[in-house]
């Protein structure tokens, strides 16, 4: 008997280097979560192995035969840039998070699927708000020094480019293909592509906490980042900057998730679009009062 067809509406993007020893506990431990954040049947993984040497292939091949309309990408060697471009471009949803096998945050995924369609990438930043930051030192170091060149070469407003993203694929996708990089700054690249074209961007803070030792040296990830980044201004050259449209929220926005200042995001986005928004995407409208609009639009704009 066939099964009826369900339509994906969320996609999540996982990049795999060898993770045999968390890679089954983050499928079972976000997959009820996914449930509830977009509705059973209705999400996939898309688990993008990248050269794994361990038993991680064949987990993932464990967790997509588990998870109905789950799918695995194979690539032969190692390249973190590449399997997030794969795994993007491949994804069945409109909607898609980024999320990495030891770092995901559901209140961020449950904020960023109540209001898809206002933006069409919103940036998970671990830099936003320190005091959910409890990363080495060494690592906000490297952190801080790739952001402030991004803000001084190319004029990001953000605090990071790196990390847990919500995106809005049909927008995203051509963006994808401009992009010259891959490695550790693909999405770097999308990002300021993505902020000098116009799209509709946000940054909300996560929380972040090491569980493991880094796997690469500083020195080398400085050497590479400065290689990457020059290539990067090159290529961005004749990339024109406009004005963006870029929005800060604090994390209490985030955990608020069935508040009026969630429904205010929402209407605010109609208002901002002029109507131009994935409609069959969204929630029915919600009414806002005017008071409380005109006294909260005023802490929604940043810059």
């Amino acid at each position: 008997m066939n099964r009826p067809y369900t339509p994906i509406d969320l996609s999540v993007v996982v990049p795999v280097f060898n993770e045999q020893t968390d890679l089954d506990a983050m499928a079972q431990q976000l997959a009820p979560k996914l449930d509830q954040i977009a509705g059973r049947g209705r999400w996939q993984f898309v688990l993008v192995d990248n050269g794994s040497t361990d038993a991680s292939p064949a987990i993932c091949e464990e967790i997509v035969n588990r998870y109905p309309g789950s799918k695995l990408i194979q690539l032969a060697q190692p390249d973190y840039g590449e399997a997030l471009y794969q795994g993007l471009m491949q994804s069945a949803g409109p909607w898609a998070f980024i999320i990495n096998v030891d770092f995901w945050d559901v209140p961020f995924m449950r904020w960023c699927f109540e209001t898809r369609g206002v933006y069409d990438l919103v940036m998970g930043s671990k830099r936003a708000d320190h005091a959910l930051n409890q990363q080495h030192n060494y690592r906000r170091l490297l952190s801080w020094a790739l952001n402030t060149i991004l803000q001084t070469v190319f004029g990001f407003v953000g605090s990071d480019t790196h990390g847990l993203k919500f995106i809005y694929l049909p927008a995203l996708r051509p963006i994808f293909q401009q992009c010259v990089m891959r490695r550790g700054q693909f999405d770097t690249e999308f990002t300021l592509r993505a902020s000098r074209q116009q799209m509709w961007l946000a940054e909300v803070p996560v929380p972040i906490v090491e569980t493991r030792a880094p796997r690469n040296l500083m020195l080398s990830k400085i050497f590479r980042n400065f290689v990457d980044i020059r290539r990067l201004h090159r290529s961005m050259r004749k990339t024109p900057v406009k004005a963006m449209r870029y929005h800060r929220w604090s994390r209490e926005d985030v955990l608020q998730v069935d508040s009026a200042q969630t429904a205010l995001i929402l209407e605010m986005g109609r208002l901002h679009r002029g109507g131009v928004i994935p409609v069959a995407s969204v929630p029915e409208p919600l009414v806002v009062s005017e008071q409380l609009g005109a006294r909260s639009a005023r802490a929604w704009q940043v810059g």
